[in-house]
């Protein structure tokens, strides 16, 4: 990876310094994503494990528990709006 910035220069000359900085970005594109690959098969793998270890979660939450006097009344909004009264 080092070599790249030098082959640069030198492609725009010579067909050999061309193919083999082509070469060598190719092989730097490969690495990295093949590292991506790892790092997401890795976080898969981390996921699994905690989805492993946390509780079952409840198919349905329990329904809120209201106030009769709360829900009869309207929801009013406070202050002001927009900068009115």
């Amino acid at each position: 990876m080092n070599a790249l910035p030098y082959l640069a220069g030198l492609a725009t000359r010579h067909a050999w310094a061309e193919r083999e900085y082509a070469r060598l970005h190719a092989d730097i594109v490969e690495a990295r994503l093949a590292a991506r690959a790892q790092t997401m098969e890795r976080a898969a793998r981390r996921r699994g494990r905690l989805r492993g270890l946390l509780p079952a979660r409840p198919a349905r939450r329990p329904e809120p528990v209201h106030c009769r006097r709360a829900a009869a009344r309207p929801v009013r909004i406070t202050g002001s709006l927009g900068g009115t009264r």
